[in-house]
């Protein structure tokens, strides 16, 4: 049975409403599997929920700040994460299971439930999204769930971009959180892109290999049209991620030669 974890994060020690985060999870999306009886207190309380079965239980004390400093010091999505995250007081740990839901099916009800938690308790500030190692603040986690989900993947909320110039007038970026949806990371190496245009080709490649799976082969080229070619390999991580990544060859312009005084 593949399991998936989150942890929301608390500005003091607090409890949560079992019954008002099943409701909560019933009545905002339509996809939402049969939900079983609530079972437990406002500590630790369970539920089925179609196939699978979701537990949740509050933990009086912070998540270790030597898992979240890095996370927080690189965040996005949450410029404020250490200075509003550093003295949180206790976190809850949110386990969803399935036998039949996919990764990427599993991230979705992962996400409705952590978001129902967040929506639904006091003091929640954010949570920590351990798969792709991001901290996203509350609301921003829940405007995800319900406005970008129910149309497709939440990459933001579920993937970490990094990318960044190198010198030279190129940049480089890797993704972190693909491989928790059973697909390969993706990597870039010194690029003649400006890290914009590198960040939103990894997001687009994100997105794609989310909805169609693992299915650009080492080998294959791909481009925003038929005639940029950046040829596909699968080989060795730069940046530490276990396993064969996705790494991008971008091809190196060739030079005219000369015809007397022209080009």
């Amino acid at each position: 049975m593949a399991i998936a974890i989150s942890m929301p994060l608390f500005s003091q020690q607090v409890r949560i409403a079992p019954q008002g985060v099943a409701e909560y999870l019933a009545s905002h999306w339509d996809d939402v599997p049969r939900i079983g009886k609530v079972e437990g207190d406002d500590e630790r309380f369970t539920f089925g929920l179609g196939d699978g079965f979701v537990a949740i239980g509050m933990m009086d004390a912070p998540f270790p700040w030597s898992d979240l400093e890095g996370p927080c010091a690189t965040s996005i999505l949450w410029p404020k994460a250490t200075e509003q995250l550093r003295d949180h007081k206790s976190h809850a740990i949110v386990t969803v299971s399935s036998e039949s839901q996919d990764a990427v099916g599993l991230s979705r009800l992962l996400t409705q439930v952590t978001a129902a938690v967040l929506a639904t308790a006091d003091a929640c500030l954010g949570v920590y999204w351990g798969n792709a190692t991001l901290i996203v603040p509350r609301d921003l986690f829940v405007e995800f769930a319900l406005e970008i989900l129910p149309q497709g993947a939440p990459i933001h909320i579920w993937i970490d971009f990094r990318v960044g110039p190198d010198e030279g007038n190129t940049s480089t970026g890797f993704t972190t959180g693909m491989a928790a949806l059973d697909l390969m990371e993706l990597e870039a190496v010194r690029t003649p892109e400006s890290p914009k245009d590198l960040y939103d080709r990894l997001n687009g490649l994100a997105d794609y290999l989310i909805t169609n799976g693992n299915v650009i082969k080492d080998g294959d080229t791909v481009g925003n049209d038929e005639n940029e070619k950046i040829k596909v390999r699968h080989e060795a991580s730069h940046f530490g991620h276990e396993g064969n990544v996705i790494s991008l060859k971008y091809e190196t312009p060739k030079r005219r030669k000369k015809k007397g005084w022209f080009r």
